[in-house]
């Protein structure tokens, strides 16, 4: 007998560019999450899921009205961005509709169309609570690696980052405050950006390591060695290899020449702080104690091509009470580990420009 499973969902999809009198009463204008203010208008319409498992096998997809298929509800970009970083990414995407489904059900959630472009391990959508609140709901692929972000946002309480409202770990679906209006600090200029990390890295610092339950950063940074030690081998030959060497070194040496730490984010990058109307927020952090230079270093990374940066460095670790050195090596092994992944795609010119801003640090 099929495997069907029939899910009735509250939805709300964009209202079609049709005369105003042809088209049904619009619902209401709201502010777009993540943007910078611009408006979209939404019409309510219920989807219902009747889809065999067996045609989710096949990646059928149903895009007739139904909650079926993962090209009505996932990015283009997301889908094809899932399918190629994560081994489980295809079978991930088929499961998703229902997923998806079984949250909406599970805390009485009114669906938004998913944010565009997306992360790389997780699908993300705004969604309306019961009592016409918004909210953010995410679920993660399964990942091969240690990702917890549900640690650090239960003891930091909305302190300095996103309310946690529900976990379902089994699903590794999370219900989360959202950011209106969403800006990000990748949108700021540098100055002004430094001066919301150190707002926010303030807060997150600040409470109580957990007892138990955290990933020590020394553990994460294993991988890290691994990643750089592979790849000194495999590009040996194409660029000097010194500076993948050296970058495991740091990897090594610095998690474990320090106390304890603190709460760190893990994945402090400008993208990962919100404006909301609670203030700046982080989201989206992978729970670890450790060295707090970890976090400043993530924030400088992306902006690594760019060698004017390496002046930013000592400014923030003075601002934020944290040793320059220290701070200097994790941002060098970040770029470096950062240079020889674009190398590793084929970016042989974003690759230099990290190498080149990497080798002002030490």
């Amino acid at each position: 007998m099929p495997d069907h499973r029939a899910v009735r969902t509250h939805v709300l999809v964009p209202s079609p560019s049709a005369p105003a009198a042809a088209r049904r009463s619009p619902g209401p204008v709201l502010p777009c999450p993540r943007s910078t203010g611009s408006l979209i208008r939404w019409r309510p319409c219920i989807l219902v899921c009747n889809v065999p498992r067996a045609e989710r096998a096949k990646g059928v997809e149903v895009n007739d009205g139904r909650l079926g298929g993962v090209g009505g509800i996932v990015p283009a970009s997301l889908a094809e961005r899932i399918r190629s970083y994560h081994s489980a990414g295809p079978a991930w995407l088929q499961d998703l509709p229902e997923l998806i489904a079984e949250c909406v059900t599970r805390w009485e959630l009114t669906l938004l169309p998913a944010f565009e472009p997306g992360g790389d391990s997780s699908w993300t959508a705004p969604v309306r609570l019961g009592d016409g609140g918004l909210a953010v709901l995410q679920i993660t692929v399964p990942l091969p690696i240690h990702h917890d972000h549900v640690t650090a946002l239960q003891v930091w309480a909305g302190r300095g980052a996103v309310r946690l409202f529900a976990h379902e770990p089994a699903i590794r679906a999370t219900l989360m405050e959202c950011c209106v209006p969403g800006l990000d600090a990748a949108d700021l200029p540098p100055d002004e950006a430094d001066g919301v990390a150190v707002e926010v890295l303030s807060q997150l610092w600040a409470v109580t390591l957990p007892v138990a339950g955290l990933q020590p950063l020394a553990e994460a940074a294993v991988q890290r060695v691994r990643v750089m030690e592979a790849r000194a081998d495999q590009f040996g030959d194409v660029v000097d290899p010194g500076p993948f060497r050296e970058a495991a070194e740091l990897f090594t040496s610095l998690p474990g020449s320090t106390a304890p730490g603190v709460l760190l984010h893990g994945d402090f990058h400008r993208r990962n702080v919100l404006l909301s109307g609670r203030g700046w927020l982080a989201i989206d952090p992978s729970s670890m104690a450790g060295d707090p230079s970890f976090d400043v270093a993530m924030f400088l990374l992306h902006d690594m091509h760019d060698s004017a940066t390496t002046a930013r460095v000592d400014a923030l670790a003075d601002r934020l009470g944290l040793e320059r050195e220290r701070t200097r090596a994790w941002l060098f092994a970040l770029t470096i580990q950062m240079a020889s992944w674009h190398l590793s795609i084929g970016d042989r010119p974003t690759h230099d420009a990290y190498i080149r801003a990497g080798s002002t640090l030490l």
